[in-house]
């Protein structure tokens, strides 16, 4: 028997809330990370990311002799950084006379979730874009409405949040680069790019993403005993073995970063902000007004944001 339009839209927007919403993270390791650890927002023109830059010699705190006068000037080192709220969108249009060639129950079926699986890897892929791009319209999607990712985040020259580096000195990430010129990627450029990103108990790099050409080359570096294949976190999500531990965090495969790449990202301090309302919100027109069709649409309002630079690391100009 055939399914009615009707059933079609019922089954069309179950498939998006129980699959395309949940697959559009599940199907990219880097993306469920992110997802796993988003914030989310309950509104305003802009995303505000509180920031604290303090050390013990910009406070009044000291150390203090019987009957010494204690100061009590106040010290505000708390600030925010301020982020447009990015929005992206993903159709489902099912032309109804596909629907009518497409015979039966099961036929429609599996029209309908080719249809749904090709929403949800064209969403993964446009947020993953957005969220190592530079914000700009030459990098990740190509398009100055995406996130402002991490190509902007790991700067030492970069304003970012509204915040230039000339005004917070420590707004800056690490980089290595070879002046443009491509060489071959060393354990000790690996090393080095971690442990200047990281502070003990503060800051550090959580995870490492790159193209698998730079993890072909990262791979061959390690020997068997400082190599350890951890799929516990990306078991089932065909992500077996593309990922590498190695001082301590998980280096991933992420074929959607700029070539010549290593980006190494703590995922305390840069993480995907959501609006709680629009957070994978569904949208259903059962007959859209200028075609013989009927459309779902997927939204999500958010950006990535970074509440501190500095623990993320970039090496640039890596031969692959």
């Amino acid at each position: 028997m055939a399914l009615t339009y009707d059933q079609v839209t019922a089954i069309t927007h179950d498939l998006i809330k129980e699959k395309l919403t949940a697959g559009v993270f599940s199907s990219n390791a880097f993306l469920m990370r992110l997802r796993e650890k988003q914030v989310l927002e309950d509104g305003g023109n802009k995303i505000l990311c509180p920031l604290m830059s303090v050390d013990d010699t910009g406070t009044q705190g000291a150390f203090y002799s019987k009957g010494d006068a204690l100061s009590i000037t106040g010290y505000d080192a708390v600030t925010a950084s301020e982020h447009e709220y990015r929005l992206v969108y993903e159709p489902v249009r099912i032309d109804k006379i596909d629907i009518a060639k497409n015979a039966g129950r099961s036929g429609a079926l599996k029209l309908i979730d080719s249809k749904v699986r090709q929403a949800e890897k064209a969403m993964m892929q446009r947020m993953v874009k957005g969220a190592v791009s530079d914000g700009g319209g030459s990098t990740g999607a190509n398009d100055t409405d995406q996130f402002d990712g991490l190509d902007l985040v790991i700067s030492t020259s970069a304003t970012y949040g509204g915040i230039a580096v000339a005004d917070l000195a420590t707004w800056v990430g690490v980089v290595d680069d070879n002046s443009g010129t491509n060489r071959a990627l060393t354990q000790a450029l690996v090393d080095a790019a971690y442990d200047n990103a990281s502070e003990p108990g503060i800051g550090a790099p959580t995870c490492a993403i790159m193209r698998k050409q730079v993890f072909s080359k990262f791979r061959g570096l390690l020997t068997g005993v400082q190599r350890t294949t951890r799929e516990s976190s990306l078991s089932g999500l065909g992500h077996s073995g593309q990922s590498i531990v190695y001082n301590g965090i998980d280096f991933l495969v992420e074929n959607n970063m700029p070539a010549n790449t290593m980006f190494m990202v703590d995922e305390e301090h840069f993480k995907l902000h959501v609006h709680r309302d629009n957070n994978m919100r569904r949208e259903s027109i059962e007959n859209l007004e200028t075609q013989d069709a009927l459309l779902e649409r997927i939204f999500l309002y958010g950006n990535v944001i970074a509440s501190e630079r500095r623990f993320n690391a970039r090496i640039n100009d890596i031969t692959e």
